[in-house]
């Protein structure tokens, strides 16, 4: 993925627009920016847990960091299954998409679009690195004055 592919997904994903079928530019989006950001190599240094996501329409993939103790580690999105996830997210990938992008709101009562297993709180990372991608590109539009 190229910063600009990345840019139009990001963009996207701020105007509340990705659907299922951006499922795997989302991720090459989020793990792009992600292992550019100074803001998210500081969340995910020394973050030694793998999120799996199960998805009942498409490939399931999961997200780890690659050397987390090193002093620049990198973001990791894999397909297929994990030996040992420490979470675990059931979902389709359109529901996915809508709840990063807040297209779509989780539900409280069943239907369960969103079901989380093991370590609740590791399943934040997509919305954290989002926010801190968001947050950096913030503080670019603020020192140069350009919309991102």
């Amino acid at each position: 993925m190229n910063e600009e592919n990345a840019l139009e997904i990001y963009r996207k994903i701020r105007s509340r627009n990705i659907f299922g079928k951006d499922l795997k530019p989302f991720l090459e989006m989020l793990k792009y920016f992600t292992n550019k950001s100074e803001y998210a190599e500081d969340e995910i240094f020394g973050w030694e847990k793998i999120v799996q996501v199960n998805l009942s329409d498409a490939e399931n993939f999961y997200v780890k960091t690659d050397n987390p103790l090193d002093e620049h580690p990198k973001l990791v999105i894999e397909y297929g299954n994990a030996e040992s996830p420490n979470t675990i997210v059931n979902t389709d990938k359109n529901s996915f998409t809508g709840i990063m992008c807040e297209r779509v709101l989780l539900p409280g009562d069943p239907p369960r679009v969103f079901e989380v297993k093991g370590d609740t709180t590791q399943s934040m990372i997509f919305f954290t690195l989002l926010m801190l991608i968001g947050q950096e590109f913030w503080e670019q539009e603020r020192q140069s004055k350009k919309k991102i």
